[in-house]
């Protein structure tokens, strides 16, 4: 079996690509711009066995097409595509800059609808996609208007092609995560952490791994009659 995952270079893009090298899979991992980290993902990986592939593919530029048509040379069609790749701009909206805006959209939803269409193509005997989202993809979020309203069109994309490729045998969804212990996160403070918790129906950040577990259930058989879904992972909002 093989899984694509973007972003693999990320905290929960990673954490996806350990669970799926774990069960055997051979992975292409996906990353923008931290190579070293991509790097050393890979060679942890590889000790499982599996075939690792690892292909730099900048959504935020012109290139990204042609980056997919050679991994499809390097890789082949996979069985399962999650797209993890994912970017924040966070401030107000009346101080974002366009460029800034443009940037977020290209990497959290137009990488989106690019690894669809192009994993859509070849799995010819099936698939499974799993977007990330976030639960800002269906909520107000202040000073994360193009944060939230990229995630927001992941969701609708997921729905609306889950609907034209359900005759193919593919499934898609999305897990949409709550406060995860990512990089993005650190810039909370230890009390906006606690006030966020506070609100939760399971009293804890959750961890990349938690991520992975829902996309590996949507990736397997068991859901195979699951489809156009958004899961959301955030351990109980209550607020």
């Amino acid at each position: 079996m093989k899984a694509v995952v973007t972003g693999a270079s990320g905290a929960i893009g990673g954490a996806i690509a350990r669970d799926f090298a774990e069960r055997g899979f051979s992975l292409a991992l996906l990353y923008g711009k931290n190579e070293a980290a991509a790097l050393s993902l890979a060679k942890e990986l590889a000790a499982f066995g599996g075939m690792i592939v690892v292909k730099k593919v900048d959504f935020a530029s012109d290139g990204a097409e042609q980056a997919l048509r050679e991994l499809e040379k390097e890789f082949g069609a996979p069985d399962v595509l999650v797209n993890a790749a994912g970017i924040d701009r966070a401030g107000l909206a009346l101080d974002l800059s366009e460029k800034e805006w443009d940037e977020v959209f290209m990497v959290n939803a137009k990488s989106v609808f690019l690894t669809s269409k192009w994993a859509a193509s070849l799995m010819k005997g099936g698939g499974r996609i799993v977007n990330v989202s976030s639960i800002w993809g269906s909520r107000a979020a202040p000073c994360e208007a193009a944060y939230a309203a990229s995630k927001a069109a992941v969701e609708s994309f997921t729905k609306s092609f889950a609907a034209e490729v359900g005759s193919l045998g593919i499934t898609v969804n999305a897990v949409a995560p709550g406060l995860i212990d990512t990089k993005m996160n650190d810039r909370l403070s230890e009390e906006e952490k606690a006030d966020f918790i506070s609100g939760l129906a399971i009293n804890r950040i959750g961890s990349p791994q938690d991520v992975a577990a829902a996309v590996r259930f949507l990736a397997s058989e068991d859901a195979s009659y699951v489809t156009g879904q958004i899961l959301e992972v955030s351990g109980g909002l209550l607020r």
